[in-house]
């Protein structure tokens, strides 16, 4: 009996729930602030609470986004991009 191996492509949404190409250009150059800073609304956020999604960067067959804030940068996975950032659509 011979065992095959399944060489089947799976895309990597599925194996790693990765953000695809499109979806993560998509966000380049929106507001963000992380949610454990978010405001009430109507309430304005402080200079340094605001990120810009300022780039892409794709590691180990993973895309990953790039926000810089007032004083640092953080990157984020898909998973952890929707659980600790919000969008400002203001």
């Amino acid at each position: 009996m011979k065992n095959r191996l399944n060489t089947k492509k799976q895309p990597i949404n599925e194996i790693m729930n990765s953000f695809t190409l499109n979806e993560a250009v998509s966000l380049i150059y929106r507001l963000a602030v992380l949610k454990k800073d978010a405001q009430q609304p109507g309430k304005k956020y402080s200079i340094t609470q605001i990120g810009h999604i300022c780039g892409v960067l794709a590691l180990n067959d993973q895309i990953e986004i790039v926000i810089k804030f007032y004083d640092e940068m953080h990157q984020f996975t898909k998973e952890e991009f929707y659980s600790q950032v919000k969008l400002i659509d203001e």
